[in-house]
């Protein structure tokens, strides 16, 4: 009887982390840069600097390689917009981390040089971004900008 039990409680452990892994949890799943294709125009995403992401209300995810390509997307109905649980982009100043992209300030700039040419960079903060518009000039824009 004990080895049963001892069974039983390994065996709903299991199903139970099972369970909680599958879930998965908030915020943006890796990308796995070199491998991962676009999801608008199949390039593989390979600049951690730009690359972007959407996650669905249903937990589907789509990477991109650039912010650009993630809008055109959307816009041109891979999935629709009212789906979209959560944008995400790369803080461009701190290690890349991809981050809700309503919470960043957003740059402009031809000599930032991304991926499709959308040449947009994301930041956790102001003093961020205008470290870098000091250097590449720009303009910045809202979240809000790139749906127009």
């Amino acid at each position: 009887m004990n080895t049963f039990r001892s069974l039983s409680i390994v065996f709903f452990g299991w199903v139970f982390t099972l369970g909680i892994v599958a879930c998965g949890g908030d915020g943006p799943k890796p990308i796995n840069f070199g491998k991962d294709q676009c999801a608008h125009c199949r390039m593989t995403v390979s600049d951690a600097r730009f690359a972007s992401q959407l996650v669905t209300a249903k937990g589907r995810v789509y990477n991109f390689d650039d912010v650009q390509c993630m809008v055109a997307f959307v816009e041109g109905g891979g999935v629709a917009r009212e789906e979209v649980a959560h944008y995400y982009l790369p803080d461009y100043t701190n290690e890349n981390k991809l981050l809700s992209a309503d919470r960043l300030f957003l740059l402009k700039s031809e000599s930032l040089k991304s991926p499709m040419r959308g040449d947009i960079a994301a930041f956790a903060s102001e003093a961020d971004l205008e470290k870098v518009r000091d250097i590449h000039g720009g303009e910045r824009m809202t979240w809000e900008d790139l749906w127009k």
